[in-house]
Parts: structure tokens; sequence; C-alpha cells
């Protein structure tokens, strides 16, 4: 890989980091008024309201997992890494069951899960302490060496 597309790859994951980083820290920082009008504007009566930006991440994520195979990466730390961030998907979507504070109609599973985590962020701060803390120490292992 040229060394122009190895800097492309190391600043687009870096940022990535920080958004990934900077979006669980609103989940704490924002009182529940503000993410709960956040997410009302973003479904605006819809069930569904990430189509577009789900595929502007997915085609990312496809850009990000060719830089780092096609620049050499590790096979067994990429492979583990994908395993890390797929359990912790998995256990962040099973910390929101039902709440109280209920979704407007129409509804979608995913739409209610997304109320339920504006309802308590909480539930899954220990999965977001430890996604914190790989993030942050990956990136000082990167600028240490």
């Amino acid at each position: 890989m040229s060394h122009t597309l190895h800097s492309i790859a190391i600043v687009l994951v870096l940022l990535l980091s920080a958004y990934s980083l900077l979006k669980f820290a609103f989940f704490f920082l924002l009182p529940y008024e503000m993410r709960r009008a956040a997410v009302d504007k973003a479904y605006a009566g819809r069930a569904y309201a990430t189509a577009k930006s789900d595929m502007v991440l997915f085609i990312i994520a496809v850009g990000v997992a060719a830089f780092l195979l096609a620049q050499g990466s590790e096979p067994i730390a990429f492979l583990g890494g994908l395993f890390v961030g797929a359990t912790l998907i998995q256990m962040f979507f099973h910390a929101y069951p039902p709440v109280e504070r209920q979704a407007p109609a129409p509804k979608s599973p995913l739409k209610r899960m997304s109320y339920a985590i504006q309802d308590r962020p909480s539930r899954a701060g220990l999965l977001m302490a430890f996604y914190a803390a790989i993030v942050l120490g990956a990136v000082a292992i990167y600028f240490v060496s």
C-alpha cells in the first residue's frame, strides 16, 4: 500500500475513533430532554430513521476494512477486533429492555431501542467504559510506538 493510502487509513481510523467516543459521551453529557428531542426529530413520526446514515457508515466500514487488510494488518488481530466489537454491540443491545418512557408510534424494534437508550444510557455504562478504554488504549499505543 502506498504511503499516502496508509496515511489516509490512519487519519480516518483516528477520526472514527474520536467520533465513536464523542457519540457515547453525548449519552452522559446531554440531559434526557435534549437526547429525547434529538431522537424525536430523527424519527419524525417514522418507524425507521437511519437508512441513509447506515449506508454511509457501511461504505466507510468497507473502505476501512479494505485499507486495513490491504496494508497488511495481522489477520488474527483483525478477526479478534471484529469479535470484540460484535460482542460489545450484542451486549449493548441486550442492556436495553423496554422502559416506561416508550417510543411514540409508529414503532419498530430499532426505534424502541433508540428510545430505551435515551431513557437510561447508564445501563450500558460498563460496556461503554470498556469500549472507551480499548479505543483510548489503542490510540495511545499507536502514538507511543
